[in-house]
């Protein structure tokens, strides 16, 4: 070995030739001299396009050293392939003997003991000088190389000097060791200039979705950046404008270490007025699939600001869950106004609607009196029943979602409106679209997002829900007997969720905090028309009902459905293969 090399060098050299002879290699064989060309070279310096960039310019600067001391400079990817070269134009061609060249594959375990492979495997600097290459074909070079890695810590390739033998220069490894170093440095920089770009937009994402209005300020107090809910207070056109202070925000500066103002931000921090709680997803109660599904369909659709339309059944909990997608919403601070439309006769709508001016009509107030959609500015406008909306309304209505301008009763001046509009309706619009009852266009601006509440009768926890709304009564100590649940489960629910509270209501107060027993349970649909021979099932329907809403209530839990029935397990098993009956 070379007294030039240090112990060390003299350590990793000897490592990398026992290396070499277990790979089968011997120092007079053939040299591997395969070049790569055509698409996967090209694959290979794209996908080391940065790497190579920022090699270039660090390399051009020192090109006067490298051609001076007839050496070339080659970048090697981390799979060992040459990616880039540049140096002394008369070592080139000497060079290219030994494919020391862009598309060869310098991994040790082809080319033998060589600086570029040896710094791959060890992944620490090294010099292979002279008669150290394991290869006697390239032992004329001598050779430094240093690996680089990426921010995380991970090997990106190799920097390597190579020149013939009789040019050694010990500041080499030096030298390439401050080019990785160099390299390294540039690597993390940008990463650190992509990674503030992304977070600076995810924190525009960010804010759009915060209620309070957000505004961010130059040195000169002009805005440059403005949350949704700021922008609809200041107006869509502010950025790029002067902030003049205005009432509820308040302005902190930001400053670096150096104490030197970047810019400054303005909250709104207006005070709340008290007012009635509202419901939020964590006050819908229920396990089953179904519900939970909508719920999560729900959440999602309150961060955006399309139209949702709610569909249901009577008292399977429209406006709750219109509350709680209001309360999840980026409108959250703002009202939340609900709308009878089902009970707004014609002759009131536009003053109901949108308000009517001083001395508009006989008995108006001598104020005036403000809108539904006008008080709803900025927040959510709940039109329930929407389904039952005259055709003079649905024309009011339909002018009011496109134009988003309201004109008071009595007044001329036009208002601008901004509101998220949650309606819902028991009926089938679209069957009362082909009617010609709802106006196509009308129906079309309400559905952007479409929810659908299951009815009672088809969710699957319907005894976890009564035992929910149990605890929250004034009857703690309440319990439903097995024959309790039995009935519970057996009943159609016309009502829904409504008609299953009063009823429980009714249960814990004649059970007088006992447990609940079926003749505490009264309903109103159980009498009338049952006694029609016409509407009474056979014994088969009645079975196959039984036993699909047992399976529901208890979640297909085959055990708890056969005590609800009161029969074997095997029993039941045996029925549902008789009857069919499958988990959907």
């Amino acid at each position: 070995m070379s007294s030039l090399n240090t112990w060390s060098d003299t350590e990793i050299v000897q490592k990398s030739w026992k290396r070499c002879q277990k790979y089968g290699l011997r120092p007079t064989d053939a040299v591997y001299d395969s070049v790569m060309t055509g698409r996967r070279l090209n694959e290979i310096i794209k996908e080391n396009e940065t790497f190579i960039q920022h090699t270039v310019r660090i390399l051009e600067k020192l090109a006067p050293y490298i051609r001076q001391s007839g050496h070339i400079a080659t970048l090697v990817s981390k799979d060992g392939t040459i990616v880039h070269t540049a140096g002394d134009p008369s070592f080139e061609e000497q060079a290219r003997t030994v494919h020391l060249q862009v598309g060869t594959n310098w991994q040790e375990r082809r080319k033998g003991t060589n600086a570029m492979g040896v710094a791959l495997v060890e992944q620490k600097p090294v010099r292979v000088h002279g008669a150290q290459h394991f290869y006697v074909k390239n032992r004329f070079l001598t050779c430094a190389a240093s690996p680089v890695f990426t921010p995380r810590g991970e090997l990106a390739g190799v920097i390597n000097m190579s020149g013939r033998k009789e040019r050694f220069n010990p500041l080499t490894l030096s030298l390439v060791s401050m080019v990785a170093e160099t390299l390294q440095s540039r690597l993390l920089l940008e990463e650190a200039q992509h990674e503030h770009v992304l977070t600076v937009r995810e924190l525009e994402r960010t804010v759009d979705f915060t209620p309070f209005p957000l505004v961010s300020l130059d040195h000169e107090r002009r805005i440059i950046r403005a949350n949704q809910a700021a922008r609809r207070l200041l107006g869509q056109d502010c950025i790029g404008k002067e902030f003049k202070e205005k009432k509820g925000f308040v302005v902190e500066t930001i400053s670096d270490k150096t104490r030197k103002t970047w810019r400054s931000v303005a909250v709104y921090k207006r005070e709340r007025q008290k007012k009635e709680r509202l419901y939020t997803f964590q006050d819908i109660a229920g396990a089953c699939p179904r519900i939970q599904h909508v719920k999560r369909l729900a959440a999602k659709a309150a961060m955006t600001d399309y139209p949702i339309l709610l569909l249901g059944e009577s008292g399977t909990g429209k406006e709750l869950l219109a509350q709680s997608i209001h309360t999840a919403s980026p409108r959250a601070d703002r009202p939340f106004i609900a709308v009878n439309c089902g009970a707004l006769p014609d002759s009131l709508l536009e003053s109901e609607w949108f308000g009517y001016e001083r001395g508009a009509f006989t008995g108006a107030r001598r104020e005036g009196g403000i809108g539904k959609f006008e008080a709803a500015h900025l927040g959510t406008i709940f039109l329930d029943e929407v389904g039952d909306l005259s055709p003079r309304a649905q024309v009011a209505l339909l002018r009011v979602l496109q134009e988003k301008v309201i004109t008071r009763v009595g007044g001329v001046k036009s208002r601008q409106v901004d509101v998220r509009v949650v309606a819902a309706t028991n009926k089938d619009l679209l069957r009362e679209v082909k009617k010609g009852t709802f106006r196509t266009d009308l129906y079309y601006r309400l559905k952007g997002i479409q929810l659908s509440l299951p009815p009672l009768r088809e969710r699957s926890d319907i005894i976890q829900l009564a035992e929910t709304f149990l605890e929250e009564m004034d009857y703690p100590s309440a319990r439903l007997s097995k024959e309790a649940q039995e009935k519970l489960v057996s009943h159609s629910w016309p009502g829904n969720v409504r008609e299953l509270k009063s009823a429980l209501v009714q249960a814990a107060f004649l059970a007088e905090g006992g447990d609940i027993r079926p003749e505490h349970l009264q309903f109103e649909w159980d009498h009338g028309d049952d006694d029609r021979t016409d509407s009474v099932p056979t014994l088969r329907e009645v079975e196959i009902a039984a036993i699909q809403r047992s399976l529901k209530a208890t979640g297909w839990n085959v055990s708890r459905a056969a005590e609800l029935l009161q029969i074997g397990r095997n029993t039941l098993y045996r029925k549902m293969k008789g009857y069919q009956i499958e988990k959907l």
